[in-house]
């Protein structure tokens, strides 16, 4: 039995979450036995789940060979009875349970990494699995030796060991087990895919289940070209220059990219914000639809944690700040520094004392500025579509009044000449417009 040693270190705490069945308990073994000068300290995590008669029986087995070889064991009870009355799948909720109690414990008992028991023949289901359910194209398409959990590595050391090996050295060493008899039930999708479709495909000698090994070490080398297209692309086509999180991305060029490259970016682009939870391609292919259209101007999507705008030849992914309605006019009666929205307006000690105070809002209609370089006025509307303001920002920027009602700025894109030196209005926050 091939045991993969080299994913934990000799000073390093190992927990094994171990369920009393074959191939838990000959890992159990192996380490006690065998592997014993390859950690500092060994303890074990059982979940009882409380669905089975011989349930109480497995755990006593653990109690029993842990107190015999010195070894702490720490157990738990699900009650899954909500979702049983409830008719639901268990299958997902108690995996969730069963992680959200090993995160715990792991804190609870400084453990460094945690291991679990699945081998090769778990590997060729979870790849078979994941193809036949359309979970293959944003994933992995299998286990991963190692992953990065909550202060603690999740490891796999049997990746390489067949179920076979494991049934041969439980022979061998007469490992004491429990089967579990809902395991030969193939209500089950899993089950289904161990006990029926995988001996099928086996018992054929043209066909090699093993093959689906090679597929996966394939599909994830192209997985990971595609994240790192998305992030070269993001670095060099998109431009995130505010507080917040906030990505402006040329629509010209995402509509260039293949489509897998296009969902990488997008999540990718989302997870940077905040948001690990998948969104579905169904939803994505509504919105590449929208952005590599003709709208010049849309809200395509939004939550309580991001927004996704088009602007023009841009579109826009921001975190909601959930800032509310706009400021309320501000009057500004001496020099100082000032907020407005997410604007930062500083009136210098030099402004002339006879256009104080100032009054600082939002647009109106018909709102209209003299013009720097010319004679005459232009509507501020006309500005705001010039320099392509999306609607929102438009009713968040400050409009600038000196006494005399004159509109003297518009935001941050343009202050009346004679006041150039003395107002300076700068975006300190998510600014949605191109320049």
């Amino acid at each position: 039995m091939k045991v993969n040693e080299t994913l934990w270190g000799e000073q390093e705490h190992v927990v094994l979450a171990v369920s009393g069945g074959i191939d838990s308990m000959c890992l159990l073994h192996t380490l006690v036995h065998d592997l014993s000068e390859t950690y500092q300290q060994l303890s074990c995590l059982h979940v009882n789940h409380g669905l089975r008669a011989q349930s109480e029986n497995e755990a006593q087995l653990l109690q029993d060979y842990c107190t015999t070889h010195d070894i702490p064991l720490y157990c738990t009870r699900l009650d899954l009875s909500a979702t049983v009355a409830a008719g639901r799948s268990i299958e997902s909720q108690a995996r969730e349970a069963r992680y959200k109690w090993f995160d715990q414990q792991m804190r609870a008992i400084a453990g460094d990494v945690l291991l679990t028991a699945h081998h090769q023949d778990d590997q060729i289901e979870t790849i078979f699995y994941r193809l036949f359910t359309g979970r293959s194209t944003r994933n992995s398409l299998g286990m991963a030796d190692t992953q990065h959990r909550h202060n603690y590595r999740l490891v796999r050391p049997l990746l390489e060991t067949s179920k076979a090996a494991i049934q041969q050295y439980q022979q061998q060493h007469l490992v004491p087990f429990y089967e579990d008899e809902t395991n030969a039930s193939n209500t089950y999708v899993r089950n289904d895919i161990r006990n029926r479709i995988l001996p099928e495909v086996d018992n054929n000698a043209q066909l090699d289940p093993a093959q689906l090994l090679r597929l996966k070490e394939w599909h994830d080398a192209q997985r990971q070209q595609i994240q790192q297209q998305a992030r070269t692309f993001i670095q060099r086509q998109s431009t995130t220059t505010r507080r917040q999180p906030y990505y402006e991305v040329s629509r010209e060029a995402f509509g260039e990219l293949s489509y897998n490259v296009k969902v990488e970016v997008l999540d990718q682009l989302f997870a940077s914000i905040g948001d690990h939870q998948p969104l579905s391609e169904k939803m994505y292919q509504a919105w590449f639809e929208q952005i590599e259209g003709t709208v010049a101007q849309a809200e395509v999507h939004t939550t309580d944690k991001w927004i996704i705008r088009i602007a023009y030849d841009k579109f826009i992914i921001m975190a909601n700040s959930s800032s509310g309605e706009p400021s309320s006019p501000l009057t500004i009666r001496e020099a100082g520094t000032y907020h407005f929205n997410h604007y930062e307006i500083v009136v210098r000690q030099e402004l002339p004392q006879d256009i104080l105070p100032l009054r600082v809002r939002t647009k109106k209609d018909g709102d209209r500025v003299a013009l720097n370089h010319h004679t005459g006025t232009k509507k501020i509307s006309r500005i705001f579509i010039d320099q392509k303001v999306v609607i929102s920002e438009r009713q968040r920027m400050p409009i600038v009044e000196a006494a005399n009602g004159e509109i003297i700025a518009v935001g941050s894109l343009y202050v009346r000449k004679p006041y150039q030196q003395q107002l300076a209005i700068q975006d300190i926050g998510e600014v949605v417009y191109e320049e």
